[in-house]
């Protein structure tokens, strides 16, 4: 088994997403209650939803009851309702097919990786145990049903710890730790980082978006960090697709007369200040890396161009994520009254993935959009609440954000998928990523991996 990644914990501090946060935050609660550590998947999912309080935060967390309700690490943000044998009677998910011998070998032996079951597989052997009149724990771990599942788990444990949280009838087996131990995870280990874990939860959801060393510098600068960072860090990404890194990454810096040039070519006035500096930096970019792989290159001003969306499908515009997109905030605000984009500039595309500014018109409306939806009755204060701390995390501050004149989106065949604030805002989070040296076949890290006992590590 390999050694994938331990907890990220500059992830949690200083990305700008607020949904990507609540995202590892949850899984890392998830993943300390599989391992046994159920105590601090309470206090993390307390201080989760002391802040998340929308319909879709609690979603994301309901399966955990099973876990409090295992050890009585009841996190006070849930409700005395929704600790209930009828409400975790009703948050059951009923059996698809039958639960006995024939369907565990059936389930066990499956070669295909993807077919497989295991924690499903687990479920099984619990339940045969049972009927045979086994109920202590330490005899069920010893039974060879569930040591060849736990087997299973634990050689692909990354995989299958959103599945494990679901079947009730194991939690008796989680909470006793026992795939910790099949993971050979040192325990001290274990609850010095989930220790960590928990503060550094707290900074971030308590604290806001923490602020790197990086951010602020000139754009020159951060430039000169990104290439430094791509040349230490993307080797392999650059051996596993048989190509040679460029010579330079960064191109003969642009003119004013350029730049004057490609405004009146494009007929928009003026380009943000930030674009502006990194053309005189650099007029275009060669693609370069992000953490995970290589980004789109960025356009010279004579390959910049101005699209007029006239698609079918409007699409409403999204400045910021929340933990549901801004998908909640404009089913409760309306859709009539949210603006689509209708003129982007690209500025950078690798194939269908593709960097656009959005013009200042329709950033103007959008912001609009948000401040009305900010002020109106039909708008929950828990979704209000949700909303002004992603603007906070991304921009910096509410009123950084109504002044905002370009944003920044990522978008795929021209369909915006993600806003990343500003071209600042985009050039400053891709610096800190590309600190991080590439992993070939990383997968979804787990803490887990980076707890384990130097023998273990060997094994």
């Amino acid at each position: 088994m390999s050694n994938k990644t331990k907890f990220d914990k500059d992830d949690i501090l200083f990305h700008p997403s607020l949904p990507v946060v609540y995202s590892k935050i949850r899984g890392l609660a998830k993943e300390l209650a599989v391992l046994g550590k159920i105590d601090f998947a309470s206090k993390i999912t307390d201080l989760l939803l002391s802040q998340n309080r929308t319909e879709h935060g609690f979603s994301q967390m309901q399966f955990l009851k099973f876990a409090f309700e295992q050890t009585g690490d009841w996190p006070s943000t849930i409700p005395e309702s929704a600790r209930s044998k009828d409400a975790l009677n009703e948050l059951e998910i009923p059996a698809s097919g039958s639960m006995d011998e024939q369907r565990y070998n059936e389930l066990i032996n499956r070669t295909e990786l993807s077919q497989r079951d295991p924690p499903l597989c687990l479920t099984i052997a619990v339940v045969l145990c049972e009927e045979r009149g086994k109920t202590d724990v330490e005899e069920i771990q010893q039974d060879e049903r569930v040591v060849r599942a736990l087997e299973q788990i634990t050689e692909h444990f990354h995989g299958y710890v959103g599945a494990l949280i679901q079947h009730r009838k194991i939690w008796p087996l989680l909470a006793s730790g026992v795939i910790a131990q099949q993971l050979g995870v040192d325990d001290a280990k274990l609850c010095a980082t989930a220790e960590d874990v928990v503060d550094t939860v707290r900074i971030r959801l308590e604290q806001g978006r923490q602020k790197g060393e990086h951010e602020g510098r000139p754009i020159k600068e951060l430039l000169q960090s990104l290439v430094e960072n791509t040349r230490k860090n993307a080797g392999t990404l650059y051996e596993e697709s048989h190509q040679d890194p460029p010579e330079s990454y960064l191109h003969k810096p642009a003119t004013e007369k350029d730049i004057k040039d490609m405004e009146k070519r494009l007929k928009i006035l003026p380009l943000p200040d930030d674009y502006k500096e990194f053309l005189l930096a650099s007029n275009g970019l060669e693609s370069v890396y992000d953490g995970q792989g290589m980004t789109p290159p960025l356009s010279n001003t004579q390959n910049v161009v101005l699209s007029n969306l006239q698609s079918p499908v409007e699409v409403p515009l999204q400045l910021i994520e929340d933990s549901t997109g801004t998908a909640q905030l404009i089913r409760e605000a309306g859709y009539d009254a949210w603006p689509s984009a209708t003129k982007q500039l690209e500025i950078g595309r690798m194939n269908e993935h593709v960097y656009v500014l959005i013009s200042p018109s329709d950033v103007k409306a959008t912001i609009k959009a948000y401040r009305k939806a900010l002020a109106s009755d039909k708008v929950t204060d828990v979704m209000k609440a949700e909303t002004i701390r992603a603007i906070e995390d991304l921009y910096g501050s509410l009123e950084d954000f109504e002044k905002m004149e370009w944003a920044m989106v990522y978008t795929v065949d021209f369909q915006p998928v993600c806003p990343v604030g500003t071209f600042r805002n985009w050039l400053e989070e891709t610096v800190r990523l590309s600190g991080k040296a590439y992993k070939s076949n990383s997968g979804n890290p787990c803490l887990a991996y980076g707890c384990r006992a130097e023998q273990a590590r060997r094994g």
